[in-house]
């Protein structure tokens, strides 16, 4: 199976990306994060099918999470670049088991992905979907539902970049009406161990180090 996965990184790519979210995503059409955020281009047989971004958590963190980690809110907030949200998944195309073939390859490089680019040790990623959802895609991958977001207070005067676009009708005076919006929460924290790599400042260190013991022998010879 030709699968490539690939960090956006030009501004083209970048906008695919958005593009496909807004057009197609079925319930957080909304190219709009707060916080980091890591956007993946998916390409299959050299089509763009899809995108998967990985981004940063959220706060009040769901007793859910919590558990999972054994964690006080305090101290999970240590952690909290360590624990990746995935802010948006969205495939264009219909292939036989293709979504879990591409959790996988994310699981296989976001470890590195992330360090290298937040120098964070990312532990796990969290998931969160529209509780009438059963998840199948992330439980074929092997992901855990460890339960339910507490729901929205009947009265709030935050917005949800993920949650709320197209909601801004339920905005009172006096706060927010839907006080039944819960979530399903799966996790997985079966990443690959990062591969450190050299940087820069590595190889240009290296390069004087080679460059002074080179000396050292010319001037002994």
């Amino acid at each position: 199976m030709s699968l490539k996965i690939n960090i956006a990184t030009s501004d083209g790519d970048k906008s695919i990306c958005d593009q496909i979210v807004i057009d197609n995503h079925s319930y957080v059409a909304s190219a709009k994060t707060v916080g980091r955020v890591i956007k993946y281009i998916i390409r299959y047989e050299n089509d763009v099918v899809g995108t998967f971004w990985l981004g940063s958590g959220f706060k009040p963190t769901p007793k859910s999470i919590l558990d999972y980690f054994n964690k006080s809110q305090s101290q999970f907030d240590d952690m909290f670049n360590s624990v990746a949200d995935n802010k948006r998944f969205c495939m264009i195309k219909s292939i036989p088991n293709l979504g879990s073939q591409l959790l996988k390859g994310i699981r296989n490089r976001a470890k590195q992905d992330w360090y290298d680019k937040y120098d964070d040790d990312l532990q796990a990623i969290v998931t969160t979907i529209g509780a009438d959802k059963k998840g199948s895609v992330y439980l074929a991958d092997n992901w855990e539902f460890i339960g339910l977001t507490a729901g929205l207070p009947k009265e709030r005067k935050s917005f949800s970049f993920k949650w709320d676009q197209g909601k801004e009708h339920l905005k009172t005076e006096t706060g927010w009406i839907d006080g039944k919006d819960r979530k399903r929460i799966f996790i997985t924290s079966k990443l690959k161990d990062k591969i450190l790599r050299s940087t820069l400042d590595g190889f240009f260190k290296w390069k004087k180090i080679m460059k002074t013991a080179t000396i050292e022998i010319l001037e002994e010879g």
